[in-house]
């Protein structure tokens, strides 16, 4: 395994291990699935280091991906919403403005 390889492994290990823990009591479904050799390979080694089961790992991983989407959307559902906040705060302004201008002090 070169130094990249290393690293991936390292780094697929390191970023799935908030995700590992499955403590789903619900069914589980068997699932037969073809992926790249390179790419199950280094899921292997990943799943070694981290001390889980591949299955657990690629289970793992789509959890990380469908969390990253979720907050992905959020993100820019926040985004859009400060946008349109800060337009409210341009147009009330000059109203604001005035209102400070006739207080009496």
């Amino acid at each position: 395994m070169n130094n990249q390889e290393s690293y991936s492994v390292h780094a697929l290990a390191e970023s799935l291990a908030p995700y590992g823990a499955d403590d789903s009591r619900g069914p589980h479904t068997k699932l037969s699935i073809s992926l790249p050799t390179d790419l199950v390979d280094l899921v292997r080694e990943a799943a070694g280091e981290a001390g889980l089961s591949v299955s657990a790992t690629i289970g793992a991983s789509l959890r990380r991906t469908l969390q990253q989407a979720d907050q992905a959307r959020l993100d820019a559902a926040i985004d859009v919403q400060n946008e349109e906040n800060l337009e409210w705060a341009k147009a009330y302004l000059p109203v604001s403005v005035a209102m400070w201008a006739d207080i009496e002090w």
